[in-house]
């Protein structure tokens, strides 16, 4: 591959809140002009083994992976795992968990609110609601959504403020399980976007702690990073030898300001040393 193909190693489908199925997505990867990129749906590899055959017979280079939720001194942070083996027996179990935690916290959410609009939410209603994936988003979003009480993921979360029951506390594994988990896996642990506002606003520390813990890498481009934290993510990756990657987070159509491709990356960026990608035509 030439070293100034683009890469987008960091994208999400309707295996958790992207609004693209398997075909789309690719469709749209191919319109990007991308030549390498990664599937890292939350807490999910459902939709990995159809984006790798579609890669495949689009002449595109591929990157099995999956983005796993954990929690770190009270805050969720984002694991990326790049070059997994999808369905193996040391990681599924974790994002099967992750899953059901987060439906758990949503079942919650949901009669939390039906105390307060008991005229306009009713946790019955919302446990048959069907859910529509190309929406993007999740089923407790869109619900609310349809019930007039918020209009985005944007306020949706302002409906919770005076819940003592705070979705940051979800209980998800600690880092180090994850990053073990994403290892016997065949993966390489990565954390996504450490610029990102809901993290640690001390990035040195950020990756400092995560270098500790095991991560072999840093998302150094994404669009959470400013000019500052890509820098010192880059620094502190080439100080420590650890992988350098990059991608734009694209829910589809559910975050319309990340595009695919934005930020730009090149092949020439990035390192990537042991991460499995699958050349254009290998399954």
């Amino acid at each position: 591959m030439e070293r100034n193909a683009l890469v987008d190693l960091h994208m999400h489908s309707t295996a958790s809140d992207g609004t693209w199925r398997s075909e789309r997505l690719v469709e749209n990867v191919l319109k990007a002009g991308i030549k390498l990129f990664a599937l890292t749906d939350h807490d999910s590899t459902e939709n990995v083994p159809a984006v790798a055959l579609l890669a495949a017979q689009n002449g595109l280079s591929f990157v099995p992976g999956v983005e796993v939720s954990t929690l770190y001194e009270n805050r969720t942070y984002h694991i990326l795992g790049l070059g997994i083996k999808p369905g193996h027996e040391a990681l599924e179990p974790m994002l099967a968990k992750n899953r059901r935690l987060m439906d758990d916290k949503d079942d919650a959410g949901i009669q939390y609110l039906a105390s307060i609009y008991p005229e306009r939410v009713s946790f019955e209603e919302y446990l048959a609601y069907v859910d529509d994936k190309e929406r993007g988003g999740w089923k407790s979003l869109n619900y609310l959504v349809d019930k007039g009480l918020c209009t985005s993921h944007k306020d949706f979360f302002s409906l919770f403020i005076d819940w003592k029951e705070a979705f940051s506390q979800v209980e998800f594994p600690a880092p180090q399980q994850a990053i073990a988990a994403i290892k016997a896996a065949g993966g390489i642990p990565i954390l996504a976007h450490p610029g990102s506002r809901s993290y640690d606003p001390d990035t040195q520390k950020i990756l400092k702690d995560f270098n500790d813990m095991g991560v072999m890498g840093f998302e150094c481009f994404h669009p959470d990073n400013n000019e500052e934290a890509t820098r010192l993510c880059l620094s502190f990756c080439w100080e420590h030898g650890l992988r350098i990657t990059g991608g734009s987070d694209c829910h589809g159509d559910f975050v319309p300001s990340r595009g695919l491709g934005h930020p730009l990356v090149r092949l020439s960026d990035l390192d990537l040393e042991g991460i499995t990608i699958l050349p254009p035509g290998e399954i």
